[in-house]
Order: structure tokens, then C-alpha cells, then sequence
């Protein structure tokens, strides 16, 4: 999957529509269009990681926050 088909991508970079709740230069935090508890927010970095199998020690720092 190329960060065009991505669907976090394509949010990250407002080409998707979403209830965008808080934003830093390196992560997006927005409403779930399908929540399971009354606040249900995801939370994104906003650079295409494709899976956290290639998360690298680059990385580090951004996983940090993210967390």
C-alpha cells in the first residue's frame, strides 16, 4: 500500500474528510466515524508508516509521542 491508498494518509493530508479534535507537525488526533465507547479518538502520525514492523530507531522519537 502506497500513502495514496492509504485512508490515514489521505485524512493526515485533508483529502478525506474527519472530525479533526488536536494536531502536531507529526501526529493527527481525530473522531472515530464508528465509535465503540462514548469518546473514541484515533490518533496518527501524519508520515506514512506502513506497518510497525517498519518502525525504525529513526522512529523513536515519533513512537514517543505517539504514545
Amino acid at each position: 500500500m502506497t500513502s495514496s491508498d492509504c485512508l490515514f494518509c489521505r485524512i493526515a493530508k485533508r483529502t478525506l474528510p474527519a472530525a479533526i479534535v488536536a494536531e502536531s507537525d507529526d501526529l493527527l488526533a481525530f473522531k472515530d466515524t464508528n465509535p465503540q465507547a462514548p469518546t473514541h479518538l484515533l490518533v496518527i502520525p501524519t508520515e506514512h508508516i506502513p506497518s510497525l514492523a517498519q518502525v525504525t530507531d529513526a522512529h523513536a522519537p515519533l513512537m514517543g509521542r505517539l504514545v
